[in-house]
């Protein structure tokens, strides 16, 4: 276990930052989303080491492509920084999601090892968990659902960004649903989302978390607010059985667990396709890894490019991918197949107008700690995924 040192300086200027929290995590194993933190004690130690080793050496031709494209090329200006003779280690914070799926392929491809960097990844229980981190430098990279704590940190001017998007939901079939207990359709007690005010709700993260945001977006479908429904904060695989023995009455819930929870019998869907398009994670780089280590986080987002290539069409689904998909968000083979996928820009472009839609929610719920708009410019930074694409050319 690596020991992070206190942030004294931190925790006195970011008091409440973490009383906002991000993405739910998928993991067990991971801290209760219950518990809200303090940066003073999130600062104190990390969670145990996620092993990042490639589970095999093998590669496709494409792992190997060199990532500076030859001379004469139109990109042929943009190049890729060769790899440094000693890899370099890159600290990543994560809440397993398929969203980062990218991610993991590269992890377990050896996109990362053929850019001379050895991944450090944790597993945090939401984004704001790994936000005080971000924002001090201590992790590099957050793999990480995008929450009202960013928008507060950068509107404190705390240095991080947005590098890329992860995951987008579809336009339709978005696997992000909000179920409710089969009992409780079967004695007609709910039949629309209207019927779910006064409720018990679960949402992974909470107030201002990416799960809250969509929440709303949902509730909206039937008239209701946010302060209408009674929302449980709860990880995404403490739902599944939450709905199952009536913990709760329903849930805004995430793939592959949404499909878990329907598997059993114990839940239907209420509503789906609340938030067509929607980018509610991202990839996100401290300010810090951005300014001393440029040619590392250039050598990142490429080897991070060629993972969320390698998740096109039919590829999502090969065996080689099922394998990392169950490896690093704990889910089974059959409910990954049974989800409607993601959708993986092979470009990895910031998706602008999702994020300033959640920081428009976010702020309208008093869920930030101000309340005029925030410049979103001062969030998002394409540059790196934009010399990447040059030098590995545009699909």
């Amino acid at each position: 276990m690596r020991m992070r040192p206190k942030l004294l300086l931190l925790a006195v200027a970011c008091a409440g930052l973490l009383a906002l929290s991000a993405c739910g995590s998928n993991n067990n194993n991971a801290k209760s989303a219950n518990n809200t933190a303090t940066v003073a004690s999130a600062a104190a130690t990390r969670p145990a080491t996620v092993a990042a080793t490639p589970a095999s050496t093998a590669t496709t031709a494409a792992a190997k492509t060199p990532t500076a494209l030859a001379a004469g090329s139109p990109a042929a200006a943009a190049t890729i920084p060769p790899p440094p003779a000693k890899p370099e280690t890159v600290h990543v914070d994560h809440v397993p999601l398929l969203n980062f799926a990218a991610l993991y392929v590269a992890i377990d491809r050896g996109y990362f090892k053929d850019e001379g960097i050895d991944i450090d990844l944790q597993r945090v229980t939401s984004g704001t968990d790994a936000m005080p981190f971000l924002a001090s430098g201590q992790v590099d990279v957050g793999a990480i659902g995008l929450a009202a704590a960013i928008f507060n940190s950068v509107h404190r001017g705390f240095d991080v960004k947005i590098v890329a998007s992860a995951a987008l939901y579809p336009q339709k079939d978005v696997p992000t649903v909000l179920l409710v207990r089969k009992a409780l359709v079967d004695s007609g007690q709910v039949k629309t989302v209207a019927d779910l005010k006064g409720r018990k709700v679960g949402v992974a993260g909470g107030a201002g978390s990416t799960g809250a945001y969509l929440l709303v977006k949902a509730l909206q479908t039937g008239g209701l607010k946010y302060t209408d429904v009674n929302a449980q904060n709860l990880a995404n695989p403490d739902m599944v059985q939450a709905l199952a023995n009536g913990a709760i009455d329903a849930a805004l819930i995430g793939s592959p667990y949404s499909e878990q929870a329907v598997q059993t019998g114990s839940a239907v869907v209420l509503a789906k396709d609340f938030a067509p398009g929607a980018a509610g994670t991202a990839y996100v780089f401290s300010g810090k890894f951005l300014r001393e280590h440029p040619d590392t986080a250039l050598r990142f987002m490429a080897a991070l490019l060629r993972g969320a290539r390698a998740l096109q069409g039919t590829d999502y689904l090969s065996p080689e991918n099922l394998a990392t998909y169950v490896k690093f968000t704990g889910s089974t083979e059959a409910a990954i197949k049974a989800a409607p996928p993601l959708v993986y820009d092979p470009n990895l472009a910031i998706a602008t107008d999702s994020i300033a839609d959640q920081e428009k929610v976010d702020r309208e719920n008093g869920w930030t700690d101000y309340t005029d708009p925030l410049d979103i410019s001062k969030l998002i930074d394409p540059t790196l995924q934009q010399k990447v694409v040059a030098a590995l050319g545009k699909r």
